[in-house]
């Protein structure tokens, strides 16, 4: 109960728990509330660790690096995200360390690799995603290099980080950001700012401006800085020229970068808003990233070249199984990849997508060579005499050449249905639960590549309000581990129930 609504730790020591729970159960015996944390840990642990080897799918691994909010202490939290035998997409939190310093690589790595060999998940992990925006190619990198060395199943692992390309283009923007914030501070808290911005947002209407319905200013995030002040840029011009006191304007260049910055930012705002979705709609969001850096190229802005090359990089690592996730959203299919390529590549879309189409065949054989492996008890031995009987008379070499189609099929029948399968609202992973026996090797790929964590996103809100909570800040790291990794479960098992 403390742990499932937070409530203090400390209210399991109070005498008047003490003679609720006496009331109860006048047998009971109290323990501390280390020992109490540390046994319903291990035996949930243990719960769960058994749930995961029951399972046919594979893990895809996020790693999230933040501090409390003094800024003393650094965690590393680990996160296995899958999709469930009733094609349910889940989160669990496997591990929460604290570490001395937040890009300790060595630490990371051997965090890594002693969380997945904990969890028996040596050769069931599909993906791993850094999700931190302060961490940087080499680092990335070294993390990689050290897992794949120690721990060679890790080898055939998709390593990805999250995209910070943009985040990096808006640090280089940083004094045309403040300027934009001192600016609209300056009209919005100060009497004199505020009466003569009324007096500039009149003029400009005199002058037969463009009508403003809305003048609120949002100072949130970079991209509603942005949005509110290009939205007030002529005000801000007129402002400049009658109020002495006002010299925050940016200059002609300045606005001009602010407006290309804004227009990237926007789509990265589209990705951050959209955490809910299954990972196969992300494609065709970044493609949209790729086109806009394609329109803004000839501006020749420092900041948009940096972006850019943080983006190719980012691209390259990604694209290729954010595509197949999407044709295995059976709303979208190979059309998705089709018109996103013409857009991006246009003269060269048609050698792109070959070159696409043999990747996703090669996933597909792996996977089918896999499932007819792991099947084999169910579909073939247990169809033994009827394979003996019909190719008794037949060479190994012919009866191969017959049963080659059925499973080249699969693919080329899911792809070739031309009425699509679900509207855009419409439940894919239900979808694939009702199909997974007409398709049953895609639906193994379908598994894998729609439980992968590609988007920018902010650590568990729940997480991070444990870990500022002064209840619980001053727990050893073993406790805040138990504590963290216990709420989860709990919460995860009431979602199962319901």
């Amino acid at each position: 109960m403390v742990i499932k609504h937070q409530y203090p730790l400390d209210l399991a020591g109070q005498e008047a728990f003490k003679k609720f729970v006496k009331d109860l159960q006048p047998m009971y015996e109290f323990q501390s509330i280390d020992k109490l944390l540390s046994d319903f840990y291990k035996e949930k642990k243990r719960e769960v660790r058994q749930g995961f080897d029951k399972l046919a799918c594979k893990f895809n691994l996020r790693v999230t690096l933040w501090k409390n909010g003094l800024g003393k202490t650094a965690y590393c939290c680990l996160i296995a995200h899958f999709i469930d035998d009733d094609w349910k997409l889940k989160m669990k939190i496997l591990a929460f360390k604290t570490l001395k310093h937040i890009y300790d690589t060595k630490a990371l790595s051997e965090i890594i690799q002693r969380s997945i060999s904990e969890w028996n998940l040596d050769e069931k992990i599909y993906s791993i995603t850094m999700d931190d925006p302060s961490l940087n190619e080499e680092m990335f990198q070294q993390i990689k290099e050290t897992c794949v060395r120690d721990q060679g199943s890790l080898s055939s692992a998709h390593w990805f980080i999250s995209c910070t390309f943009l985040e990096d283009g808006s640090r280089e923007m940083y004094s045309i950001l403040h300027k934009f914030r001192e600016s609209i501070e300056y009209v919005t808290e100060t009497t004199h700012g505020r009466l003569k911005f009324q007096e500039a947002v009149d003029q400009v209407k005199l002058q037969g401006g463009k009508p403003l319905d809305d003048l609120s200013f949002k100072l949130e995030s970079e991209f509603d800085i942005l949005a509110s002040a290009l939205k007030s840029r002529e005000i801000f011009c007129q402002l400049e020229q009658i109020d002495g006191n006002f010299k925050l304007n940016p200059s002609m260049e300045e606005w001009e970068k602010a407006i290309a910055l804004k227009s990237c930012l926007k789509c990265f705002n589209d990705i951050k808003g959209t955490q809910s979705i299954t990972v196969s709609l992300y494609f065709p969001m970044l493609c949209d990233i790729y086109k806009k850096f394609l329109q803004l190229e000839k501006s020749n802005h420092s900041f948009l070249t940096l972006m850019k090359r943080k983006f190719d990089r980012y691209w390259s690592l990604c694209n290729l199984e954010l595509a197949v996730a999407s044709v295995l959203d059976p709303r979208l299919k190979f059309k998705i990849v089709e018109l996103s390529y013409n857009v991006i590549y246009g003269h060269d879309s048609k050698m792109k997508l070959n070159d696409f189409h043999k990747v996703l065949t090669d996933v597909y054989c792996k996977y089918t060579n896999g499932a007819t492996n792991s099947i084999a008890s169910t579909s073939i031995l247990d169809d033994s005499n009827s394979l003996t009987t019909e190719t008794a008379n037949d060479c190994i070499l012919d009866s191969f050449n017959n049963f080659l189609p059925s499973w080249k099929s699969e693919l080329e029948d899911y792809l070739g249905e031309s009425e699509p399968a679900l509207p855009l609202d419409g439940d894919i992973l239900g979808w694939w639960r009702v199909n997974s026996l007409r398709f049953p090797t895609l639906a193994k790929m379908a598994r894998d590549h729609l439980a992968m964590l590609v988007s920018v996103s902010m650590p568990c809100s729940v997480v991070s309000a444990m870990i500022t909570h002064s209840s619980y800040n001053s727990l050893d790291p073993d406790s805040m581990e138990a504590l963290v990794c216990s709420q989860n479960w709990l919460e995860t098992l009431k979602e199962s129930k319901s």
